[in-house]
């Protein structure tokens, strides 16, 4: 961190060297005697003047302030502690200086200061630090919100060794430093996603993690099963209705489509934040059963040629990079319209196993959706209750 050096003159310390300064002007002008004390406190408070100057230029270029974590990882609601060292290579020490620090509001510092600004948090500290020698500030602070909190501000007030005022280090340039807040997979209302209630008769393990794709062979029909499993031809054989049988989850992959746009308005909807929370508690499932999956969103890169997207992967480690891709999505940013995005998707990507949508859907992103479906995709959708197999107005009713 660097910091550029703001003096503030104490009307105490100002009184202090203008008076004798006045006194000896008097004297020199219309000679008036002045006795030995007065020389002498003439002499001390210019001394004090001269050795504050020398303070404030010189303490600041020994004067080293690093944030110890460059990245801190955590989940919403979770604690952590920003750790600043402070180094002090000068002969002087610094007594009783306070640090003040603001940043994205992402983050809630423990011992927060209310300075009327909206989206951010600020807090100060105070600290000694001896000559040639350095202490660690630690600041907790807790998981306010998804999203990457950074450090926008901060400085430092600094009293002078040797007066009554004080000087500010003022924070320039911007800082190496991220705090990244990922969506809460543990949230309360994620419960009820484990084994919900599908539209049908079948259960969301039943569809989700098999492949409806690629089937082994059959077995005797349960009224548990969906009509769609059904497999006619060996049912027409047998004289009883038989269910397909499928592949293991490993074959399963998986599309996530990111709806940032609301049915009324380009803003992101009302329920957004809920959405990221299932999505990281839905891909964690996958992660565990070791499911391919990939996300895209219908949110437009900064060079405005492609959408921002987390390539397809499984595992542990894809799972991290997949919290904080959630982390980074910015929900009120540039969007296309769901069904534009729909269309691109269906003519530039590999088709799944699996999509999954996010958000509502009006005729038109159904009838893209539909030549998802055309082409072999089974679809489901993702909202404030779980993720549920997708049944269009217009297919609804239709036996397949």
């Amino acid at each position: 961190m660097k910091f550029k050096a703001d003096f503030k003159d104490s009307r105490a310390m100002s009184f202090f060297i203008g008076a004798p300064i006045i006194l000896f002007l008097l004297n020199v002008f219309y000679t008036i005697n002045l006795n030995v004390m007065l020389i002498a406190s003439l002499g001390l408070f210019l001394s004090f003047a001269l050795l504050n100057h020398l303070y404030g230029t010189h303490m600041p270029k020994k004067l080293q302030i690093e944030i110890m974590d460059k990245e801190m990882r955590m989940y919403k609601s979770q604690s952590g502690k920003m750790r600043i060292k402070i180094v002090q290579n000068g002969r002087l020490p610094i007594l009783d200086g306070r640090l003040t620090i603001t940043a994205r509001d992402n983050i809630r510092f423990d011992d927060e200061h209310n300075n009327g600004t909206r989206h951010h948090t600020m807090t100060s500290v105070r600290f000694t630090v001896m000559p040639r020698s350095s202490v660690i500030i630690e600041i907790p602070f807790t998981g306010q919100a998804r999203g990457v909190s950074k450090i926008i501000g901060a400085r430092m007030e600094i009293p002078q060794l040797f007066g009554f005022s004080t000087f500010e280090l003022k924070q320039i340039g911007t800082v190496n430093h991220e705090i990244i807040v990922y969506p809460d997979r543990y949230a309360i209302h994620n419960d009820r996603m484990a084994t919900p209630p599908l539209q049908g008769s079948f259960q969301q393990k039943n569809a989700l993690f098999n492949d409806p794709l690629l089937t082994t062979g059959t077995r005797e029909y349960l009224p548990q099963d969906s009509m769609r499993d059904i497999h006619w031809k060996a049912s027409a054989r047998t004289g009883g209705l038989q269910t397909k049988r499928y592949e293991k989850t490993t074959k399963v992959t998986w599309m996530i489509l990111i709806n940032l746009q609301s049915d009324l308005s380009y803003m992101p909807p009302e329920n957004i934040e809920t959405i990221f929370e299932k999505i990281a508690f839905t891909t964690n499932q996958a992660a565990e059963n070791n499911i391919p999956y990939k996300i895209i969103s219908n949110m437009v890169t900064f060079d405005n040629r492609s959408f921002f997207r987390l390539e397809e992967g499984s595992g542990a480690l894809h799972y991290k990079r997949t919290l904080e891709a959630l982390a980074r999505i910015n929900a009120v940013t540039y969007t296309v319209p769901f069904e534009r995005f729909l269309k691109h998707v269906r003519l530039h990507e590999d088709l799944p196993a699996h999509v999954i949508f996010t958000g509502q859907a009006d005729p038109a992103i159904e009838a893209e959706l539909s030549q998802f479906r055309a082409k072999g995709a089974h679809i489901f959708q993702l909202d404030t209750y779980g993720v549920t197999p997708f049944e269009a107005h217009s297919m609804r009713g239709v036996s397949v």
